[in-house]
């Protein structure tokens, strides 16, 4: 099933673009299902199981599916940080640097470019112990001058890297909409805007995006509810929406955002086998070429072999383009061919 009715087909061709280009990616964010330390080992003391073969494959499989970017994880949980006894950022464990380079060689190897994000969680919290960077001025200016800062020196030119997000899903914890609200609106857009601004002090052709969940509903239309971080001086704005259908997306100028809107994260939000997971790729990739959208990114490829800690069974997986047996799904030819 397709839905291609005549009214769905005619409402995308008439939105309006906002970009020439559409940037077809995927979402690996973590390697090897080893959230928190698969490029180093975390600040909770978790060893580093960074895979460079598992890197092998996911750039391969990149190329394979036609995906440009691969959007990765770097600093959830802290992974590869340094911190003092006040928990300020000191810099960078040598290995994170090290994989990273691996995981850049193969991007390079396969044609593909990396999207990297720097963090998840809120800090000063179990998930995330390093001191709270959005309140402590010092605790900022030790994340921009340790480890900020120096990454950009150092790979803000890499032709390898796409852009650099800041945050996964700030508003998830920065907007009261969502019941994980813990960092104050206002502070949070002012967080964005000081370090997207030390970004491009160090390298002006960085480009820079924090994500956010899509909100729309009856009481909060799109219009005036996604606005959280227009005005920071990011490149585009990464927006994630999950659906059982997909064709229902608005177009991105109905988010009355200044710059380019990608769909950083889609997907089904029930498992129900391979025939809905390729019609719900298909709906998302038609309706976000066509409604202006620059690029879309599934969540997420998965991994070339079993599944721990993802798989129940075939018929109820979902996020993921291989089965349970670590074999391609439907899922995988519908990315591939859309």
């Amino acid at each position: 099933m397709r839905f291609t009715s005549s009214l769905f087909l005619v409402a995308i061709a008439s939105a309006p673009r906002l970009v020439d280009a559409f940037v077809k990616g995927i979402n690996q964010p973590w390697g090897n299902n080893q959230y928190g330390h698969w490029l180093s080992s975390s600040i909770q003391g978790y060893s580093a199981v960074y895979s460079s073969s598992d890197m092998a494959a996911t750039f391969a499989a990149a190329k394979d599916i036609g995906a440009q970017w691969v959007r990765i994880w770097l600093f959830e949980d802290g992974q590869g940080l340094t911190v003092d006894g006040n928990n300020y950022v000191t810099g960078l464990k040598s290995d994170f640097e090290t994989n990273f380079n691996d995981v850049l060689s193969h991007a390079a190897a396969n044609g593909v470019k990396v999207y990297p994000t720097f963090f998840n969680y809120p800090p000063n919290t179990s998930n995330f112990p390093i001191a709270n960077f959005f309140t402590d001025s010092n605790a900022q200016n030790a994340l921009l001058n340790n480890l900020i800062k120096p990454l950009i020196r150092t790979y803000g030119s890499n032709s390898n890297i796409a852009a650099w997000q800041l945050y996964n899903e700030l508003n998830g914890i920065a907007n009261p909409y969502f019941s994980g609200y813990v960092i104050d609106q206002a502070t949070a857009k002012a967080w964005v805007t000081s370090t997207t601004a030390a970004i491009k002090s160090v390298n002006g052709g960085a480009q820079v995006s924090v994500s956010q969940i899509q909100i729309n509903d009856d009481y909060h239309p799109v219009g005036t509810s996604n606005l959280d971080y227009k005005g920071t001086g990011v490149d585009f704005y990464d927006i994630h929406i999950y659906s059982d259908n997909g064709q229902e997306i608005p177009a991105a100028s109905a988010y009355n955002l200044d710059k380019p809107v990608y769909l950083g994260e889609f997907g089904e939000l029930t498992g129900e086998g391979d025939s809905h997971q390729n019609d719900v790729i298909y709906n998302f990739f038609v309706a976000a070429k066509a409604g202006g959208w620059a690029g879309a990114f599934y969540w997420n490829l998965g991994f070339a072999g079993s599944q721990p800690g993802v798989c129940g069974s075939d018929s109820t997986i979902k996020y993921t383009l291989y089965n349970c047996e670590g074999g391609q799904r439907g899922g995988y030819n519908e990315f591939k061919y859309s």
